[in-house]
C-alpha cells in the first residue's frame, strides 16, 4: 500500500492508436492518481499511492480507426500484516508447553 503500480504495453500500429484506460468500466483520465503516458509505441498507466480501493481490473482499449483491440490486467494491493487481537492468558505447569495464539490480518493473508 502507498506505492505505485504500473501497467504498460507496446503497440506498433499505423496510424498511431488512441488508447483509453478503464477501471471497472469507468474511464480514467490523467490526474495525480492516474498517470497516463504514450511515448512512441509504449503506452503506460501508473496508479499512484495504491490503496485497497484501487484493487480492480484495468483495461486498455486500443483504436486506430482501422482496427480495435483491448488488454486487461488486475491490480492487487498488498498490506503489511497487523495484529487483530491480543493473546489470551495461559497458565501451565512447570515443564509443560504453552501455546499463545494471535490473530493477524494482511493482504495477502499471512502464513
Amino acid at each position: 500500500m502507498g506505492q505505485s503500480g504500473t501497467f504498460s504495453f507496446v503497440c506498433d500500429a499505423f496510424p498511431a492508436p488512441k488508447v483509453t484506460w478503464f477501471m471497472n468500466d469507468n474511464e480514467l483520465k490523467n490526474s495525480t492518481k492516474h498517470k497516463i503516458e504514450a511515448k512512441q509505441n509504449v503506452y503506460t498507466l501508473t496508479v499512484n499511492k495504491c490503496e485497497n480501493t484501487d484493487i480492480s481490473t484495468y483495461r486498455a482499449v486500443i483504436d486506430n480507426g482501422v482496427d480495435k483491440g483491448e488488454q486487461t490486467a488486475k491490480l492487487n494491493v498488498g498490506t503489511k500484516p497487523t495484529v487483530v487481537g491480543k493473546p489470551t492468558d495461559v497458565q501451565v505447569q512447570i515443564g509443560q508447553s504453552a501455546r499463545l495464539q494471535v490473530q493477524f490480518a494482511g493482504q495477502p493473508l499471512p502464513d
